[in-house]
């Protein structure tokens, strides 16, 4: 059972990844925030103690997917205690706020940039949901600037 669930997440880090990179290429918001990162700055979300990973940098003013790996020295670092704890995050039944609240993952990096990064998958999970999901965990639901269809086919086929 553990293998299916790292395996679930494996394919929902990839559709993040990959719709935070869409989200920087087509709404201004997510665009904006990104601006502000410091060139080469990079960012991992990871699952503890050897579970499923996810990594993203800004390289030549473009957050590029490094793909399914840890990178040992992200400038954000945000681990996830168990599969457990981040299952219903993945899925959408509670919010990044709610499971940090729970105390469900740590962070180690610069706090600045950790309330950037929230902010921008804040906005890509409200293209990534569908609106019955984005309206149960979250408090405000961000409006999208282009169809869920044109970011959903920018994650899939986008280089």
């Amino acid at each position: 059972m553990r293998g299916i669930k790292a395996l679930l997440i494996r394919i929902l880090l990839w559709f993040l990844g990959r719709g935070i990179c869409a989200c920087a290429r087509l709404d201004s918001r997510v665009a904006a925030e990104v601006a502000t990162w410091a060139e080469g700055a990079s960012f991992c979300l990871a699952i503890a103690p050897a579970g499923p990973a996810m990594s993203l940098q800004l390289r030549g003013g473009r957050v590029r997917f490094l793909g399914l790996r840890s990178v040992p020295d992200a400038t954000l670092l945000i681990t996830f205690k168990h599969l457990e704890g981040a299952l219903p995050v993945f899925l959408g039944m509670k919010s990044i706020a709610r499971a940090y609240a729970e105390r469900r993952m740590t962070l180690r990096g610069d706090l600045t940039f950790a309330m950037s990064v929230v902010r921008v998958l804040h906005i890509a999970e409200a293209y990534l949901f569908p609106t019955l999901i984005t309206r149960r965990i979250m408090q405000r639901v961000p409006r999208r600037e282009v169809s869920m269809a044109r970011v959903y086919l920018a994650t899939l086929f986008a280089a």
